[in-house]
């Protein structure tokens, strides 16, 4: 019986194309008879058998640094989502008043009390690797309403953050909060 099942599983290997006499299906690429990712495999990075470090993943067949090996362990804050423009924006938080803020306006937008959030902001994608600018954890607050002066899409601090941080410094968009998970 067990000759029969490694029979069929040949047989849809084969048929696959996951052995080194049938190509690959793009963007894969075989190594030992299995087909791999070359582009995000960690113990196929960039070419067979070539093996990420503790602490890196594979991007781009590169091995470079997990750009979240630190965000998954940090605690004693939260990690809230904001909606803005069309954008989202993960924010590591640490200052309690926000979070439970943050956690009420998820739980109803209309609850009544500041609504928008307010970030002084800093160089450095810290856990949202898509901005390379952050708001500071320790420092965000709600306000009543936002000051035109500092109201911005994510997009538009992207655009310049050197110059937004130093001439601006601080960020309260028009957002809505989509989720906060403490850690």
């Amino acid at each position: 019986m067990h000759g029969a099942r490694w029979g069929v599983i040949a047989v849809v290997l084969a048929a696959s194309g996951c052995f080194d006499t049938e190509p690959c299906p793009a963007p894969l690429e075989a190594c030992g008879g299995i087909c791999y990712d070359l582009r995000t495999d960690r113990l196929h990075c960039g070419d067979c058998g070539n093996a990420c470090g503790g602490g890196e993943v594979c991007l781009s067949g590169a091995c470079v640094s997990d750009p979240n090996a630190a965000c998954v362990s940090r605690s004693g804050g939260a990690f809230v989502t904001l909606g803005v423009c069309g954008d989202t924006v993960k924010a590591w938080i640490v200052a309690p008043d926000f979070i439970s803020r943050a956690e009420a306006l998820v739980a109803d937008p209309s609850s009544p009390g500041a609504a928008v959030p307010t970030f002084d902001l800093r160089d450095g994608s810290d856990c949202d690797a898509q901005w390379s600018w952050s708001p500071s954890p320790a420092t965000a607050r709600f306000a009543d309403a936002a000051a035109t002066a500092c109201s911005a899409c994510p997009s538009s601090i992207q655009a310049d953050p050197a110059g937004w941080i130093a001439q601006v410094g601080v960020w309260c968009p028009p957002a809505r909060v989509l989720a906060v998970h403490r850690q």
